[in-house]
């Protein structure tokens, strides 16, 4: 029998009329029989998850936030590019950052589990690659909404100072080190995964992390590696963000702005709503995780926890910010009342 191709390795043991029989190409590199048997059972699981728990009513709420991310942020994106003066600052920079980097982790994470769902198969190498770009975007996203709350620290710290702090191509610097920062960790677990497998055009029935994880022949450390860099760079972020809100408060609290229905108490409840559902997330996926790999609770209850949080929590803070921040700033409002203006005019000038 050749193990290195299995669709059901128990020949003993038939399939169920009306499940789906798992077909997963199996890496070369795992020749041991007890991790063909793992990754085996451990795909038998997932699969039987997907089909036994009706995990696709989750595609709903995905598909609605994607689309409503679609509608909105290349209009702000729009906005803030096609004015000279956004351009500059480094708020509507991080900002535009924020936005197109959202705007790729909602069209990946949509397309990863449509293919699931529709139980299309794809090269093991691809799968990875899509993932460790879903990776990075997620990563950038949480470093670049914290850089944003430094970014507003810095402003109203040292307002004198703040242009010749920040200007535009100090700007760039820091959002092209935000992008090598957030693809440090997910880089290294992507080449050791690739340097370790020896059948990377294998076909996987379900693209998902934890899958990827189980078909390496150093899937302890891999996990050890991915989970140790998320929570490091959750410490951070959170450490930063409450440490420049205190600041903040305790620079401003004498001015009053913060008092009754202000602007600025507005500003902060709303942006800590985002930041709750940007970092809870992966607080609950990053404990799922552990409590899985502990056996403490079972494929089902982690499919569910994978799944609600990719596709519901992950994905709302993406389809809601681009509303959000486009009004709560006058700048970006104005620039697509403006154009959308422009437009109407064009339209009904006359011709020649």
């Amino acid at each position: 029998m050749n193990l290195s191709k299995c669709e059901y390795c128990n020949s003993n043991k038939m399939p169920v009329q009306g499940e789906e029989i798992v077909a997963v190409q199996f890496s070369a590199n795992a020749s041991h029989p007890d991790d063909l048997r793992l990754q085996y059972n451990v795909i038998q699981a997932w699969m039987n998850a997907m089909v036994h728990s009706k995990t696709d009513i989750l595609m709903i709420p995905l598909v609605v936030c994607l689309f409503a991310s679609l509608l909105a942020t290349p209009l702000v994106l729009l906005a803030i590019f096609s004015n000279s003066s956004l351009r500059q600052e480094t708020r509507y920079l991080l900002l535009a950052n924020t936005l197109a980097n959202d705007l790729i982790y909602s069209i990946l994470n949509t397309s990863i589990d449509a293919l699931n769902a529709a139980g299309v198969g794809m090269p093991k190498v691809v799968c990875e690659t899509l993932l460790y770009v879903l990776t990075v975007a997620y990563c950038n996203g949480i470093l670049t909404v914290t850089a944003m709350v430094v970014d507003t620290y810095v402003a109203v710290g040292w307002p004198l100072r703040y242009t010749s702090l920040l200007p535009r191509t100090r700007t760039l610097k820091i959002i092209v080190c935000i992008w090598i920062i957030s693809a440090l960790a997910p880089s290294i677990v992507y080449i050791i995964t690739l340097g370790t497998q020896q059948d990377p055009f294998s076909t996987l029935s379900i693209c998902i992390l934890p899958l990827i994880f189980v078909l390496s022949i150093l899937r302890s450390s891999l996990s050890k590696i991915y989970y140790s860099f998320t929570v490091i760079y959750f410490l951070i972020c959170l450490i930063l963000i409450f440490s420049c809100y205190v600041m903040l408060y305790r620079k401003t609290r004498s001015s009053g702005i913060w008092a009754g229905n202000s602007r600025a108490r507005q500003t902060y409840v709303i942006n800590s709503v985002l930041f709750i559902f940007y970092f809870f997330p992966l607080i609950v996926l990053v404990t799922g995780s552990a409590l899985q790999e502990l056996h403490l609770i079972s494929y089902m209850t982690g499919l569910w926890i994978t799944l609600s949080m990719a596709n519901m929590l992950m994905m709302l803070p993406k389809a809601i910010s681009p509303y959000v921040y486009a009004f709560r700033y006058r700048e970006v409002t104005e620039t697509i009342w403006s154009l959308s203006m422009l437009r109407h005019v064009r339209r009904v000038s006359p011709t020649g």
